[in-house]
C-alpha cells in the first residue's frame, strides 16, 4: 500500500476547511486530509521524515518552511 507523503488529521469540519485552504494556498498537493472526530486537535504526519506536528499554527509554519526551502 502506497502512503501519501503527508497525512493531515483534523477533528471537525471547520478545521478540515482551514486545512484545505492552507495546503491550497501553499500549492502543496501530496497531502491527504482526513477528518477524525476522535483526535483532540489537528496534527500532521510527514511519512518521509517520520515527523508529527500538532496544532494549526505549527503545521502552517512547518509547511511554509518546506515550500520556502
Amino acid at each position: 500500500m502506497a502512503l501519501q507523503r503527508f497525512l493531515f488529521r483534523v477533528k471537525d469540519k471547520q478545521i478540515e476547511k482551514e486545512a484545505i485552504t492552507m495546503v491550497s494556498s501553499l500549492d502543496i498537493e501530496d497531502v491527504e486530509i482526513r477528518r477524525d472526530e476522535t483526535v483532540k486537535e489537528a496534527w500532521l504526519e510527514d511519512y518521509e521524515i517520520g515527523k508529527t506536528v500538532y496544532g494549526l499554527d505549527e503545521i502552517e509554519e512547518y509547511f511554509e518552511s518546506l515550500v520556502s526551502a
